[in-house]
């Protein structure tokens, strides 16, 4: 089995993001008006969230080495949950519509 290197691992973190802002668009879309305000907001705010930590991870693997391996993990894992903390924190707050 072979293993991802960390540009793999990021670039399907980053897809699971788009992914989920498309998700989040479509709610936004049939929400009400004062809601979808409220929601495309957020959602601008998540989308540049997602823009800047796009490009501190592709930062981070080109300046990975053998030396600054363990660093560079710890890193991207901060990076991945900051921005997954807010996709939660955007479900908990968006209410389920039917």
């Amino acid at each position: 089995m072979n293993s991802l290197t960390y540009k793999d691992i990021i670039d399907d973190k980053i897809a699971e993001w788009q992914r989920g802002l498309i998700k989040l668009e479509e709610q936004a879309g049939k929400a009400s008006s004062d809601s979808k305000v409220k929601l495309n907001m957020r959602i601008g705010q998540l989308k540049s969230a997602i823009d800047i930590a796009t490009g501190e991870l592709h930062n981070l693997d080109e300046q990975e080495t053998v030396s600054n391996t363990r660093e560079t993990k710890d890193k991207i894992l901060k990076i991945f949950s900051s921005i997954d903390k807010e996709f939660i924190g955007f479900q908990e707050k968006t209410p389920y519509m039917l």
